[in-house]
């Protein structure tokens, strides 16, 4: 079996460097799995084996992602014939995000449990990981809301991240740690790096 789906983990990635994942949402790892009868006239197989591999990705998720606030649940609605699809659920400002991250129906395919619940953790954005930073004008305690700031590889000047500051000067990002070009901007000011 695999781990993501082609394209998932670029998905998450976009969605942390928008600012809509972060460390502190509540997941929800959506995990519809075939319950139909097994093995019958037209099913061949165990149905045993899909409530295994739930309660293998439920125990998986609990041991690796316990970083997180995280739940694995099934869906309410009725799962289709052969499934066993995992999604990535949350919210942010109360819009919800789904990402698929995988399909037994496309891949014809069980999932490596742990292969998954290691992938996700490794994209995930970490409490440790972030950062919150405050632009601030040459005037004593005076901060540039709307100040636009852009987070670099300092190597290949490609962007990590981009973000806005609040009302109050501040914005928040998640990075790992390492060296970066920062580069402040806002209207009315010179441009700052370091």
């Amino acid at each position: 079996g695999g781990a993501f789906m082609k394209g998932a983990c670029d998905k998450i990635g976009s969605c942390v460097a928008l600012g809509v994942l972060s460390a502190h949402a509540a997941l929800t790892l959506e995990v519809e799995y075939c319950r139909a009868r097994r093995p019958s006239v037209t099913l061949r197989g165990s149905s045993q084996k899909y409530v295994r591999y739930f309660t293998d990705l439920q125990s998986a998720a609990r041991n690796t992602l316990d970083d997180w606030t995280l739940s694995v649940r099934a869906p309410p609605h009725k799962a289709r014939i052969g499934a066993f699809e995992v999604t990535l659920t949350w919210a942010h400002e109360g819009f919800p995000y789904r990402v698929q991250l995988f399909s037994k129906l496309a891949c014809r395919a069980w999932p490596s449990v742990q292969a998954l619940s290691a992938s996700l953790s490794a994209v995930l954005p970490r409490e440790a990981d972030e950062i919150i930073f405050r632009v601030i004008s040459d005037e004593p305690d005076e901060t540039l809301a709307d100040a636009h700031v852009v987070i670099q590889d300092p190597d290949s000047e490609r962007i990590i991240r981009s973000v806005c500051t609040g009302e109050g000067g501040d914005a928040r990002v998640f990075i790992p740690s390492g060296m970066y070009m920062v580069t402040a901007n806002a209207v009315g000011y010179t441009a700052e790096a370091a």
